[in-house]
């Protein structure tokens, strides 16, 4: 399709859901991997009523959590525990039991904008044998009958013998107080599969993997650049099945295995596809044994559980303590961000920014974000809370290893550092290309210092372009951009995987290939440690 004008509607922006999807798929995956590996004693489980009516105030004073010996730092529930520990929000001794599994709600949590819930379960299955948990259609209904989905994933701790996990839905109590309904069927036990592939993975090949679950893979491309080998390709799973059995390929180099993440892009149909790149040559590629890894589902228990409560929730969108933040201009300039106030809720602490940068100017990304509150330096991040009807806040997100009587008196400190600056600039960095031809042609460009490098070919009536820098600070092309005959068009808008292979390509489709041709880098990134940053809260 011919892209002239409207380029700012197509220039192209990472799919987040997918990518956070796909980390948080391989991090839980470790973390499990790693819990399993611990064999548990065995234990009994309690025989309780299938539904209990209770109630629960939130953010009132109560008992130290004496009675929990659970880590819910194992699945990130930390600082829910440790809101509980400090009277914010509720613990219980709650139990529904079902199919001989019981599930405990131990406490609940809310800050306004979420509500989460720490849920335990007790079974007399072996837990060491599986490697991913999950309950299905995890739903609260209010007493106005509204329902919400409730997400939230099981791991296994070895030490209380127990399924653990951390229950999260939007916060729609505020300051009201509501009867609530919290509702879990079917718990499901994951195992890691891996089978051999015996087929070449050459582009175009089809490969039947004699697995129910992803019955083919088809090899959409392969590609190498030095060290490296980028695969894309699509697995055939069912339209219920998006990705959940994290399928994936891995390499086999006599007793080596070599992993690479996945990252599932989006594609139309049912069939997924993935992009991999793994840390070998070409050479190595041809030679390598690979395989077939992902979960698939080993047992099932059909069940329900059920919890009614009724929720006063009068202070519970109340912060505890907020704090009026200044930026100096210094600040501001290496950053590009204000600094708005510091608000600490019941779950995190949180520092609200307001945001004015721009990709002409440069936005500017921090890989480390900490915060160092007395002698403690906790690792946070910048995230997004609210939605489209009532528009988005930027912050800084952080949870407290302890919690303070009097926070006014806490000195605290922001540091920010490992910046990557994303830049797109179209008034200038433009160089003129050859007429396209098959055989490749090469030119360069230098931007803030950096020198990109560029190849560029015909392939039939397309037009491909490579970017790629020897620059040690640079991060990547996002997206070139060309002028031709003096109008800006983008290339087509092709999903690109989480980690770089080093070569950006871009294909423009739909162009004349006789007329003036100019180049852009477009969206750039590359690193600028002179943006660190430390300022006084």
């Amino acid at each position: 399709m011919n892209q002239y004008s409207n380029k700012e509607k197509n220039i192209s922006h990472p799919d987040y859901d997918l990518m956070w999807t796909t980390i948080e798929k391989e991090a839980y995956k470790r973390r499990v991997n790693l819990k399993s590996s611990q064999k548990p004693t065995g234990y009994r489980a309690k025989a309780i009523p299938i539904s209990i009516l209770f109630t629960f105030f939130l953010l009132v004073a109560i008992p130290v959590f004496a009675s929990m010996t659970i880590d819910w730092d194992r699945i990130g529930g930390r600082g829910v525990a440790s809101a509980i520990n400090n009277g914010i929000g509720q613990q219980y001794d709650l139990q529904s039991a079902s199919s001989g599994v019981t599930m405990n709600l131990s406490g609940v949590v809310t800050d306004g904008e979420k509500m989460k819930m720490l849920i335990s379960l007790d079974t007399s299955i072996d837990l060491s044998k599986y490697t991913g948990f999950a309950t299905e259609k995890n739903i609260l209904k209010d007493e106005s009958d509204s329902k919400a989905k409730v997400y939230g994933s099981l791991g296994y701790d070895p030490e209380s013998q127990k399924l653990i996990g951390v229950y999260e839905t939007p916060d729609t109590l505020k300051d009201g107080t509501k009867e609530y309904t919290f509702e879990a069927q079917n718990l499901v036990f994951y195992r890691d599969r891996d089978v051999s592939l015996k087929s070449s993975l050459t582009v175009g090949d089809t490969i039947v993997t004699g697995v129910t679950q992803y019955p083919t893979i088809h090899i959409e491309s392969v590609n190498h650049s030095a060290n490296q080998t980028v695969i894309r390709y699509k697995i055939a799973s069912s339209p219920s099945d998006m990705g959940r059995g994290n399928p994936h390929l891995v390499v086999h180099e006599g007793s080596q295995v070599l992993e690479a993440i996945p990252t599932l892009l989006s594609s139309e149909g049912t069939d997924l596809l993935i992009e991999q790149v793994f840390d070998i040559t070409e050479k190595e590629w041809t030679n390598a044994n690979l395989h077939l890894g992902y979960i698939e589902e080993a047992e099932r228990i059909l069940a329900t559980w059920k919890f009614d409560f009724v929720a006063d929730g009068k202070k519970a969108s109340e912060s505890i303590y907020t704090k009026k933040l200044y930026t100096n201009p210094e600040f501001r300039e290496k950053t590009g961000v204000t600094l708005d106030q510091l608000k600490i809720t019941p779950l995190d602490l949180q520092i609200l920014i307001d945001e004015e940068g721009s990709l002409n100017k440069g936005i500017i990304h921090y890989n480390t974000a900490q915060l160092v509150i007395d002698d403690n330096t906790i690792t946070g991040g910048k995230t997004l809370i609210g939605n489209d009807r009532g528009g988005y806040q930027h912050l800084f997100q952080f949870e407290s290893p302890e919690w303070y009587q009097n926070w006014s008196d806490v000195p605290m400190k922001l540091i920010l550092k490992d910046a990557v600056v994303e830049k797109r600039d179209t008034t200038k960095n433009w160089i003129h290309l050859n007429e396209p031809k098959k055989q490749k042609q090469y030119t360069k460009l230098t931007v803030d210092g950096l020198e990109i490098q560029f190849s560029y070919y015909r392939d039939g009536e397309k037009l491909i372009v490579e970017s790629y820098s020897k620059t040690p600070s640079f991060r990547g092309v996002n997206q070139t951009t060309l002028r031709i005959n003096g109008k800006e068009v983008v290339p087509e808008v092709t999903p690109k995987g989480m980690v770089s292979s080093g070569i950006y390509i871009d294909t423009y489709k739909g162009i004349p290939l006789d007329g003036r041709i100019e180049l852009n880098p477009g969206i750039y990134k590359y690193s600028d440690p002179h943006r660190n940053v430390e300022v006084k809260l």
